[in-house]
């Protein structure tokens, strides 16, 4: 690469040096040059940090944690309640969501990925024990898979409400003066 070019950080075409956006696919160049304003600095507040498989296995280990107590302890303590067939699924849902949202709260990042990552690991023994325990509400393998898949996806929706939870308290930028000249009359 000669010394007078830049390289697109998205697409990696070449350019002269000097030039605001990418030919190829619109990139702001100049973004690699200098600082990020206010108002961008608050656009991207909920765009994620890199992944931290850190924050994986916190969710898996808090998700495990969770449906012991809802699943196997719960009933232990109240007999009445059987989280069998839909009903356990359910639950998981909402913990998965619950949870999710409470490690993005928490987490120093924006991690999105990692509650849905941690969720999905944790939705494999989690139904497969909902497999086994069912005994009159026996569901079909593709009702517990569908479970563990809309368990995750509930995860990556509880991420972003915890992420805008945390958030929410974050400074607006000011807004840019109206710069409108009065009409003429």
């Amino acid at each position: 690469m000669a010394a007078d070019e830049i390289e697109c950080h998205v697409c990696g075409a070449l350019h002269p040096r000097g030039t605001e956006r990418c030919r190829s696919c619109g990139a702001r160049l100049s973004e690699l040059l200098s600082e990020l304003t206010e108002g961008e600095v608050y656009a991207r507040r909920n765009q994620p940090d890199k992944f931290e498989v850190r924050w994986v296995a916190i969710s898996f280990g808090l998700f495990l944690v969770m449906a012991a107590l809802a699943l196997a302890l719960l009933p232990l303590l109240i007999p009445p309640y059987d989280p069998q067939g839909f009903a356990g699924i359910v639950i998981t849902i909402i913990l998965w969501f619950v949870g999710a949202a409470a490690i993005n709260y928490v987490s120093a990042g924006k991690n999105f990925l990692e509650p849905p990552a941690g969720g999905f690991l944790a939705a494999i023994p989690t139904m497969t024990y909902l497999s086994n325990i069912a005994d009159v509400y026996q569901l079909s393998i593709g009702a517990y898979i569908l479970g563990a898949l809309m368990a995750t996806m509930m995860a990556l929706m509880g991420a972003f409400v915890g992420n805008l939870l945390r958030n929410s308290d974050a400074p607006k930028p000011n807004p840019k003066k109206n710069s409108r000249r009065p009409k003429a009359a």
